[in-house]
């Protein structure tokens, strides 16, 4: 009972418990493989993982990765999800392995829910 009230004081303080990783929103310039990629951390509304009971929502800002100057192509996805790491890490967040990331046809690589 004593630790859901100090987690109630946690969520009503902040949302989130001291010490946990708190993705700051905007655009990241990270490097991965000697390219430049532009991170853009912004609420998006949860992702998905696949577990071994299904689908599962992801919750977190989402990340979308563009290459600096060139659009990514669709069999990029794991190069795009190391940029999206390396973004969510340089907002101060925490990258949830596990979210699921898409193709846009802009050329961009969306990682829903990936960042907390």
């Amino acid at each position: 009972m004593l630790g859901l009230a100090a987690l109630s004081a946690c969520v009503a303080a902040g949302g989130m418990p001291t010490g946990a990783a708190s993705a700051r929103p905007g655009i990241q310039a990270v490097s991965v493989e000697g390219l430049g990629f532009q991170a853009e951390i912004a609420p998006a509304g949860p992702g998905m993982m696949l577990t071994a009971d299904g689908a599962r929502a992801v919750q977190g800002l989402g990340v979308r990765v563009r290459r600096s100057g060139v659009a990514l192509a669709m069999d990029e996805g794991a190069l795009a999800k190391r940029a999206a790491r390396a973004g969510c890490r340089a907002a101060g967040g925490r990258f949830q392995e596990v979210a699921i990331g898409g193709y846009d046809r802009s050329g961009a690589w969306v990682f829903p829910g990936a960042c907390a």
